[in-house]
C-alpha cells in the first residue's frame, strides 16, 4: 500500500469509485436524486476543480488507485475506498494521513460530512457526532468534529 498526492489524471478512476460506493453501498440517508446529485459532485472534473483548494491523497495498491481522501483548513472530504478493498485498513491510512498532516499545519480542530455508513469509522479515529445535517434535503449527512 502507497499513498501519495491525488494528480490530474488520477479523477477518472477516483470518480469511478466513489460512483461505485455510492451505488452499491447502503450507505443510508440519501434519496435516488440525491445519490445522483453526489455522483455528479464527484465527477472528474469536479474532483480538478476542488483539489485547486482540497489537499487530496490516494492510496494505490500495486500501482492501482484504490481510494481518495482529502481535507482543508476546516474539513475532511471525499473519503472513500474500493469496495474491494474495504476492511483492509485502507481508510485508516489515508485518514491518518489527512488528519497528521492537518495537526502539522497546525489545525486545532477539523470537522467532517459522514455518510451514516461511515459514523462508526470516524467515531473510532475520536470524532464526536455534531448534528444531523440535509445537504441539499436529498442528501443526509451526519456533522462531526475532532479536536486535535
Amino acid at each position: 500500500m502507497r499513498i501519495r498526492r491525488f494528480r490530474r489524471q488520477d479523477a477518472e478512476a477516483v470518480s469511478h469509485i466513489i460512483k461505485e460506493c455510492y451505488l452499491k453501498l447502503n450507505i443510508g440517508g440519501h434519496t435516488k436524486k440525491g445519490l445522483k446529485l453526489q455522483i455528479d459532485w464527484n465527477s472528474p472534473e469536479n474532483l480538478v476543480k476542488r483539489a485547486k483548494k482540497i489537499k487530496y491523497y490516494v492510496a494505490l495498491e500495486n500501482n492501482k488507485i484504490v481510494g481518495i481522501c482529502g481535507y482543508d483548513n476546516k474539513k475532511v472530504h471525499t473519503l472513500f475506498v474500493d469496495i474491494k478493498y474495504q476492511k483492509k485498513g485502507f481508510g485508516r491510512r489515508l485518514l491518518s494521513r489527512v488528519l497528521n498532516q492537518a495537526r502539522e499545519e497546525g489545525l486545532k480542530s477539523i470537522k467532517c460530512w459522514s455518510t451514516f455508513y461511515a459514523e462508526e469509522f470516524y467515531r473510532s479515529f475520536g470524532f464526536v457526532r455534531r448534528k444531523e445535517i440535509n445537504s441539499p434535503k436529498d442528501i443526509r449527512l451526519v456533522e462531526m468534529k475532532k479536536t486535535f
